[in-house]
């Protein structure tokens, strides 16, 4: 990372030392809810115990040094009463990637921010199927209020399968009545169950290419469920709103900022999401939920850094989380 957009250092949080009530956390959730659990029981396991989700504490040049010189900025707490802080959810179809490969990206959102950022290493789906992203995320998040940050003070964003996650996580903490300050949402792949016309529309343009829900390699398929035959009851578990967050209750949302290429092969249900977020919220003050659709983009163009589109997204990406 340019150290004119900021620094970076790996950073260990202890799955056993983040007090969480499973019971009251997952309990109710639908298709995540016995996976939620089982994954509380296998924490408390004597192997469990020792198990730390890894990630990265990104500093941006551009952040507010405090007055007091004794608070280390790479300390995972506040500086400031009420200091903002992001959590951030890599993309790759819920296979690939991790804090590394997005520490470009990050880096570049916090400088225009001037905020912190975490980037959690969740586990990886085929080996680690739904919801052990979820759990991963939702633990992170209860790590930084234990570290001392409010939940109303977590910005929560995300690209690709991590703005699935973002959405996933908001969703689940609404669950338990706990809100966030605000989403962030690069090219979320948002619906899980349906193939809508601009997968084939914008075929020809977008690098992302998956195979039919039919295919057992369909990424959808290798994440929630792999190797499991495909058939209705699968497909409405599926749409479950945290699974395809696109079927979630919107009203009175978080503040969102939803960012997507028009020719990316996932833009209609991205449309659809904003959508219902409108709808759900008729009378939400102008700005509160925002989308922007760059003409000719493709998916997560934000990662192609040299591009002026991108740049500019970025750019107003930062510009969001600051105003929040």
């Amino acid at each position: 990372l340019p150290s004119d957009i900021g620094t970076y250092e790996r950073i260990s949080i202890k799955v056993s030392q983040v007090q969480i009530n499973p019971v009251e956390a997952f309990s109710g959730t639908g298709a995540a809810e016995s996976g939620l659990l089982a994954l509380s029981e296998a924490d408390r396991t004597a192997s469990g115990m020792n198990r730390e989700i890894s990630a990265e504490l990104t500093v941006p040049a551009s952040l507010k040094r405090p007055s007091d010189t004794t608070l280390d900025v790479f300390a995972c707490h506040p500086l400031a009463d009420g200091e903002k802080i992001v959590l951030y959810l890599h993309g790759g179809a819920y296979k690939f990637g991790s804090a590394a490969s997005h520490r470009a990206l990050v880096g570049r959102i916090a400088n225009h921010a001037s905020v912190r950022c975490v980037t959690i290493d969740y586990r990886l789906a085929p080996l680690h199927p739904y919801p052990a992203q979820l759990h991963d995320a939702h633990t992170a998040f209860w790590h930084l209020v234990q570290m001392g940050f409010r939940a109303e003070d977590i910005v929560v964003a995300g690209d690709s399968a991590g703005g699935n996650l973002a959405l996933s996580l908001t969703v689940l903490l609404r669950h338990t009545g706990h809100c966030t300050r605000g989403l962030l949402l690069l090219s979320p792949w948002v619906d899980l169950t349906t193939e809508r016309p601009s997968i084939q529309r914008n075929a020809k343009y977008d690098f992302l290419c998956a195979p039919p829900l039919e295919s057992p390699l369909n990424p959808a398929r290798t994440f929630y469920a792999p190797g499991r035959p495909l058939s209705p009851e699968m497909i409405t578990e599926m749409a479950h709103p945290l699974v395809s967050p696109v079927y979630a209750d919107f009203a009175k949302f978080p503040p969102t900022l939803i960012q997507a290429g028009e020719k990316e092969i996932i833009i209609d249900e991205i449309s659809q999401l904003y959508e219902n977020i409108a709808a759900h919220n008729p009378n939400a003050k102008h700005g509160r939920y925002v989308y922007e659709c760059y003409a000719d983009m493709i998916h997560v163009f934000h990662q192609f850094l040299d591009l002026p589109d991108a740049q500019y997204a970025i750019a107003k990406a930062g510009e969001f989380i600051k105003a929040l």
